[in-house]
């Protein structure tokens, strides 16, 4: 662990920093997702993977490397409308900074004109006010609109005469995403036999949601406001209004200073937990860095003939450079580096004898990749008095 600090690099914090954001904000946008479960546990195997090359697990190692093309296929069949969605929408400061937050009160005031114009009118209608959580697993049948709020449209949508009438209107803070959606229906078996399925309907995207609804009943000429799974009758417009602006998401009152210290100081537990992954990654990118270094390696002759000794002047040091992964090379010890030079076949005279990379006792996963000089002159002569061998 000490050598891969002594390797850490301003460059490589900022680099954790920015990947860590990165992998925040793919958090923030998949955790409304149906399918985040899914998600995470198919991430989970890039870093069993990373685990499997870091402590040399060979098989598990090469069944992921085999199932990468699989997995993109799966993510890209599953997410394919997601995927479709963000591309068609995302830009580069919304990704970085989020949508800017816009104040949602004007809107309100329209909604709240057209509910009870709709009421006197008896034309009955379904508003679905959506908050944090994403509706578009729960919908189905829906018809883009993406059109400002305004009191005239939404009376337009739930004229008899209009083919958009049927279904609910799905609002986001001031923006109608849809029209015609059909919602899930509470299955509760405590509801009063009058009410149909609009009221149920209301009832079911509450109970499965954070979003609140407005039901408009053609019939009793009423306003009932549902949220969290409970009705309330709703006689004047600034009661109603008093109702959505209770919740924080359409409040519209946030102070630019909270909402920094919000940004900074929520999903705390999530920022650490990817931000533990992002080392993880480093940690591993960083073992498999690849790293060059020279050091002067010692040379040691052997299997001398008896008969033959070295004389005069002799090389004692080549220089050899290396080449492995940073981690390898910031842990391993020079001074176990040797060049072994075999001289069986020695005579006596000058000896020209040819070096190479099997020489060299360099540690498994690094590689010599020069080493000088690659020939070295050697003078052998007899010596007076050998020692034979019993």
């Amino acid at each position: 662990m000490k050598s891969l600090l002594n390797l850490f690099r301003w460059q490589d914090g900022l680099d954790i920093l920015i990947l860590t954001f990165v992998f925040y904000r793919l958090f923030l946008w998949l955790r409304k997702k149906r399918a985040l479960r899914m998600v995470v546990a198919i991430l989970a195997l890039p870093v069993y993977y990373l685990i499997g090359r870091w402590i040399d697990l060979p098989l598990s190692v090469w069944g992921l490397e085999n199932v990468w093309a699989a997995i993109l296929l799966v993510l890209v069949v599953i997410f394919q409308q997601e995927i479709r969605e963000v591309l068609g929408s995302i830009t580069l400061p919304t990704f970085l900074f989020g949508k800017p937050e816009r104040n949602p009160l004007k809107a309100l005031d329209r909604i709240t004109e057209a509910t009870f114009q709709m009421a006197r009118k008896r034309t009955g209608g379904l508003i679905v006010l959506q908050r944090e959580d994403d509706l578009d697993e729960f919908i189905h049948g829906e018809t883009p609109l993406d059109a400002e709020t305004n009191e005239d449209l939404l009376i337009s949508i739930f004229n008899p005469q209009s083919p958009l009438h049927d279904g609910a209107v799905i609002v986001r803070r001031d923006r109608i995403r849809y029209a015609t959606a059909l919602l899930p229906v509470s299955q509760s078996p405590f509801l009063p036999k009058e009410w149909g399925t609009r009221h149920r309907a209301a009832l079911g995207i509450t109970e499965v949601s954070d979003a609140d609804c407005i039901v408009i009943s053609e019939e009793r000429q009423e306003v009932l406001f549902v949220s969290k799974g409970k009705i309330e009758k709703k006689e004047e417009k600034e009661d109603l209004k008093r109702s959505l602006t209770e919740t924080p998401p359409l409040s519209g009152k946030k102070e630019g200073q909270k909402r920094w210290a919000k940004a900074i100081f929520d999903d705390i537990p999530q920022k650490v937990f990817l931000l533990f992954l992002v080392c993880l990654l480093w940690v591993f990118v960083i073992g498999m860095r690849q790293g060059q270094i020279s050091f002067k390696v010692p040379m040691e002759y052997y299997s001398i003939p008896n008969h033959l000794t070295i004389s005069g002047e002799w090389p004692k040091e080549i220089q050899v450079r290396l080449r492995g992964s940073q981690k390898l090379l910031s842990s391993f010890d020079p001074d176990r580096l040797r060049v072994h030079v075999d001289l069986t076949r020695a005579h006596v005279g000058m000896n020209q004898i040819s070096l190479s990379d099997t020489n060299i006792n360099a540690p498994s996963g690094v590689s010599v990749t020069y080493f000088s000089p690659q020939k070295i002159t050697l003078q052998l002569s007899e010596i007076p008095n050998p020692v034979k061998k019993p």
